[in-house]
């Protein structure tokens, strides 16, 4: 999830389907402090969390919890313009399908080898170092694409290794944000802090664009990139206040072939585990295949400029939003398979219908509902995992998940390279109707994944 984790991160608290015990709890990214537990890294004694939750507002109360997800929401900004002005200023430089689908290559491929290089050395060096570093890597390159501008020196190359750094720093970010939190927020407040934390990043998703778009219109992309760089230097400074109350000591690993072949036994004899990672790494191709072709769409398709991308952006994220939300005030569905599968479709269908439509008073509402099924989808595979897992590996097999999702940035290579051989409403078509088609395939098939359900007991 994270792979391009910016665009699709939800949170599953113990409240949501009622099968977590709050000790048990394991968001997204959280899977490298799972790793820690489980491969022999001494922590401190646990603490009991108190059986009442003390509400969202008496959470809010502590100062660590509002100064991280107050760094979340600073972080998620900055990617989401970074997401927002790459795409636009590189359409806008060359005009042509193919270099988004390259963008898409230089932020996936780095993203899907930090990932891994990340997640062994979350367990052994400093967690807070680790979220420096990764606020560096995605800020010093903005600031080189900034001067480039000044400068009039810019070229699509140079926005492509500006690529290579973001889809770097978000492994970083991703893997030691979340391995950090319950480091730094007090235990008993842990489930609610994490919800509060990707509350905030989702909020990010809906304002940041908009706010980008509005940046591009009226001071242009330099102004957007500065924006980016500033962001990144007060996250920055608000890392260096982290005080983590748990500092782990590490001791001897098995090693990183002996992880891998644990995790391979696991989903060896898991069908419905090899099926969900399936269906995540194809969920993410296709999201992925329509985020980074979006200012594609917005300039020769809607017809709009900057301000008109920026609620493109908007109204996926916060169909996204909603989505995550709608499953925290149910508690979730019960029969996850015939709705994971329903969901699926209807994402797919609503992507097809996205690709067809024709002006933005159809494209926005209908963004907002592909926005809302794939959130859905996401959080109910989340639980599929959680409870299908050993606690012996569920981090890293939640991590085998996270490393599906890298999937989304490579989407964007293929739906660039179909929309120059086709254009661009086949591209996005033909990646639809390709998870359409698997998501069928499976419910006829798999009377196993039919029949699976999420329950309390």
């Amino acid at each position: 999830m994270s792979g391009y984790a910016d665009i699709n991160v939800f949170f599953i608290t113990k409240g949501v389907f009622g099968f977590q015990t709050a000790s048990e709890f394991c968001g997204v990214g959280s899977q490298w402090l799972f790793m820690a537990k489980n491969s022999g890294l001494n922590t401190e004694p646990s603490v009991e969390i108190p059986s009442t939750d003390i509400g969202f507002l008496g959470a809010l109360r502590d100062s660590s919890l509002r100064r991280f997800a107050g760094t979340t929401l600073m972080w998620g900004t900055g990617h989401q313009l970074i997401t927002v002005s790459q795409g636009y200023l590189l359409f806008e430089l060359t005009g042509s399908t193919l270099w988004l689908a390259a963008l898409g290559a230089a932020v996936g491929i780095p993203n899907v080898i930090v990932a891994i290089l990340t997640g062994m050395l979350a367990d052994r060096v400093s967690r807070k170092r680790l979220l420096m570093v990764g606020a560096m890597v995605a800020g010093i390159p903005m600031l080189a694409v900034v001067l480039l501008l000044i400068f009039n020196s810019l070229e699509p190359w140079h926005l492509l290794i500006a690529g290579g750094a973001q889809g770097s720093a978000l492994a970083v970010d991703w893997v030691s944000r979340l391995s950090l939190l319950p480091d730094v927020v007090p235990k008993g407040i842990l489930v609610r802090a994490v919800s509060i934390d990707q509350s905030a990043f989702n909020g990010a998703r809906v304002i940041a664009p908009i706010i980008g778009g509005f940046i591009l219109a009226i001071s242009g992309p330099t102004a957007a990139y500065g924006v980016i760089v500033g962001l990144f230097g007060l996250v920055l400074m608000a890392y260096r206040t982290f005080r983590p109350h748990t500092q782990l000591q590490p001791v001897a690993h098995r090693g990183i072939v002996e992880d891998l072949k644990d995790v391979g036994r696991v989903l060896a004899s898991n069908l419905i585990l090899r099926l969900n990672l399936m269906f995540t790494a194809v969920n993410a191709l296709v999201l992925g295949g329509l985020i980074f072709i979006i200012p594609a769409f917005a300039k020769d398709v809607y017809e709009t400029g900057e301000t008109g991308l920026g609620y493109l952006f908007s109204a996926v994220g916060l169909g996204a939003l909603v989505g995550a939300l709608t499953m925290s005030w149910t508690g979730g569905v019960k029969r996850a398979g015939p709705a994971l599968l329903v969901t699926d479709v209807l994402f797919g269908a609503f992507v097809v219908a996205w690709a067809f439509s024709s002006t933005m008073a159809l494209a926005l509402p209908i963004a907002f509902l592909l926005g809302y099924f794939n959130a859905v989808h996401i959080a109910l595979g989340i639980a599929v995992i959680q409870v299908n897992v050993p606690a012996a590996v569920r981090g890293r097999v939640i991590g085998a998940y996270e490393l599906a999702w890298s999937a989304f940035p490579l989407g964007g290579l293929v739906s660039g390279s179909l929309a120059a051989a086709f254009n661009l409403r086949y591209s996005l078509t033909i990646l639809a109707c390709g998870l359409v088609v698997f998501t069928v395939v499976v419910m006829l098939l798999s009377s196993q994944f039919r029949q699976l359900r999420i329950d309390s007991s």
